[in-house]
């Protein structure tokens, strides 16, 4: 009588644990369910895996965070330097509102975990030298670093959240024809932030010489 065990299949492999394998994994989390779905479960269940599995790989939830925010952030490739320091300011902030428009929540998460990351790191030493590049003593460069990045992330932030509201009723603004006008006039987004962004630059090395 012959053996059964040759007609089995056998069980598929499952694959290997890795960094890129769990950020992927994470990063889809939380652009599904955002932080408050961002647990080591959810993400376990992504991967097919126990959650010890997981904590065996990353350590704890930050960790898995620090992960998540680095994938995001390495999607977009760094533009390369152009040799001028206000072209490539600009060049920077365009990457920084793609990359964060891309996944919204990932800001939420970076917040909620108070992380720095390699390649937030990486971006902050490169602001930081465009502006030493800009001739500004030390001092005033580092000022000039910190106001920018501030101002230009909250500028993209504030962006995604007007994105998602609801205008105002027309019967609300039917006896408020300047901000009727606001409100119903369609705004040129990607021109709109190039202004303010070169404004911004250009008005914080002028407003740090003096």
């Amino acid at each position: 009588m012959g053996s059964n065990r040759s007609s089995r299949k056998a069980p598929p492999a499952r694959l290997e644990l890795d960094p890129e394998r769990i950020a992927a994994a994470a990063l889809a989390v939380v652009d599904q369910h955002g932080v408050p779905g961002f647990t080591m479960r959810a993400v376990a269940d992504a991967l097919g895996v126990t959650p010890m599995a997981l904590y065996h790989h990353v350590g704890d939830k930050a960790g898995l965070a620090a992960l998540v925010v680095d994938a995001a952030n390495k999607e977009v490739t760094l533009p390369p330097p152009t040799g001028d320091w206000r072209e490539d300011m600009w060049r920077m902030a365009q990457w920084s509102r793609r990359a964060i428009m891309a996944h919204p929540a990932v800001g939420h998460l970076r917040r909620a975990y108070r992380i720095w990351t390699p390649a937030i790191l990486h971006m902050t030493e490169r602001w930081m030298s465009l502006w030493q590049q800009s001739g500004l003593p030390l001092k005033a460069a580092v000022r000039g670093a910190r106001m920018s990045s501030i101002a230009i992330t909250g500028l993209i932030e504030q962006e995604l959240v007007i994105r998602e509201m609801v205008p105002p009723d027309s019967s609300v603004l039917a006896m408020l024809p300047s901000a009727r006008l606001l409100f119903t006039s369609p705004p040129n987004r990607d021109a709109d932030f190039e202004i303010l962004v070169r404004a911004l630059i250009a008005g914080l090395y002028q407003g740090l010489r003096a």
